[in-house]
């Protein structure tokens, strides 16, 4: 082989990558995907967490101020202060505009639409189904953030009504019972009763990997919830199905109560 055609040869071989320096990249790949997935749970779990919740309080304080505008005494004087402010700011209202429009406009501002209509949706779901101004947070939380109750249609069901109709239909049944070493070393006597949820892998001959158990109010609420949205159908009949038979039950409950006291009446005559 020529010196020339040596080289090449050389060259190639180390464009190409060997099975350790291939192993190399992958892992340190992984490595920072998982480093940005750690952070990513660092700032959900906190930085996230705190601004949701500082929303929240802000949104409860709206209707706070809602309540304020539309009942007690001196409301005269109280929306013209709302109306002062407006004037100030330079806000152009329509006619129709509702007055918690107004008070999600005044408070956060104009520079966002969507994310007005997003927190007006929400005031207004808080109006109508009657929330204490102390529960706001909490119920904002419950139903999946600001987004979801946004995106929720007219007489829908919230990710909340999702889990707790999946828990109604699905907690008096089992399908299978896990049990492991690992999973007994978690076990603590303090979360008896209590649901979690499994992260599970599906293999090849139909068995489940388990992979963890995780003890979450939040997971186990949106994994309930999304079983609800996959299974709707068969969840809702099996509901249908759940309250004929309670209705049997009473039913003939009812009746063997007319006729024990039939007989007691009887007895009673014949004494």
């Amino acid at each position: 082989m020529s010196k020339k055609n040596v080289a090449a040869a050389a060259k190639n071989s180390a464009a190409i990558p060997t099975q350790s320096t291939g192993a190399s990249i992958s892992t340190t790949m992984m490595r920072r995907i998982s480093d940005l997935a750690i952070r990513r749970e660092a700032w959900e779990t906190t930085e996230y967490n705190r601004s949701n919740q500082a929303l929240y309080g802000v949104i409860a304080e709206c209707l706070n101020l809602y309540l304020d505008l539309t009942s007690g005494t001196d409301i005269k004087l109280k929306k013209q202060g709302l109306e002062n402010f407006i004037k100030t700011k330079g806000y152009v209202f329509k006619e129709s505009s509702p007055l918690s429009l107004k008070v999600i406009r005044c408070v956060f501002g104009d520079r966002d639409r969507r994310r007005l209509s997003t927190y007006h949706t929400v005031l207004l779901a808080a109006i109508a189904d009657k929330w204490a101004v102390s529960d706001v947070a909490k119920n904002i939380a419950d139903c999946g953030g600001v987004q979801e109750i946004s995106m929720r249609k007219p007489g829908g069901m919230s990710a909340k009504d999702k889990a707790n109709a999946a828990r109604a239909s699905l907690m008096n049944q089992s399908i299978a019972t896990l049990s492991s070493d690992a999973i007994f070393k978690q076990f603590n006597k303090e979360h008896e009763a209590e649901t979690a949820v499994a992260v599970m892998t599906l293999n090849s001959d139909g068995t489940y990997s388990v992979h963890c158990v995780v003890r979450s109010a939040t997971a186990v609420n949106a994994a309930l919830a999304g079983y609800f949205s996959a299974n709707k159908e068969v969840l809702v009949g099996l509901q249908e199905q759940q309250k004929a038979q309670a209705a049997e039950a009473e039913k003939a409950q009812l009746i063997a109560n007319a006729v024990s006291a039939a007989n007691d009446a009887q007895t009673e005559l014949a004494a």
